[in-house]
């Protein structure tokens, strides 16, 4: 976990309100991803989160701006988890059934990419926060960051990713 993110749930953890009680839509995150993975638009990464601002009171506040992206990017994160895990299980498949034919292993490759990947949105995000120079938005900016690289991450291994 980098320093910025855990700097954004820790903003979540000790909010004044800490104590209100916010309501979030995984389902609404979950259609999402049905419909981005069988070829619609994946426009709507980040409608939960805005759905929870909007419908709680509160919400468009730091401590709900935090709660609410903190929610949907969990949720894609377990995403991203599982659709790693299985695609790396079909890469493993791969290099065992090409072994000794002297070509890249796949596995390897698909675990590179990743790494880079994380490097790659851990920047990116920390970049984002920086714009907010210390302000009460950079927390926020930071967990909406994470959310869209990740569900954009999870959903391209989830589809063209991989050949399997």
């Amino acid at each position: 976990m980098t320093r910025g993110m855990m700097i954004a749930f820790a903003l979540v953890a000790t909010a004044a309100g800490a104590d209100e009680e916010f309501v979030f839509h995984d389902a609404l995150v979950q259609q999402c991803y049905d419909n981005a993975t069988s070829g619609k638009s994946q426009d709507c990464v980040g409608s939960a989160a805005d759905l929870c601002m909007a419908q709680n009171e509160g919400g468009w506040s730091t401590y709900g701006m935090n709660f609410c992206i903190g929610e949907e990017f969990a949720w894609w994160d377990a995403v991203l988890n599982r659709e790693y895990q299985r695609v790396m299980a079909a890469s493993k498949q791969v290099d065992t059934e090409m072994a000794g034919m002297q070509v890249p292993s796949v596995a390897g490759a698909l675990r590179d990419m990743q790494r880079a990947w994380i490097g790659f949105r851990d920047g990116t995000c920390l970049y984002e926060v920086s714009q907010w120079s210390n302000g009460t938005g950079a927390g926020p900016a930071h967990a909406g960051c994470m959310m869209r690289l990740t569900a954009e991450q999870a959903l391209y291994l989830a589809g063209e990713g991989h050949t399997q």
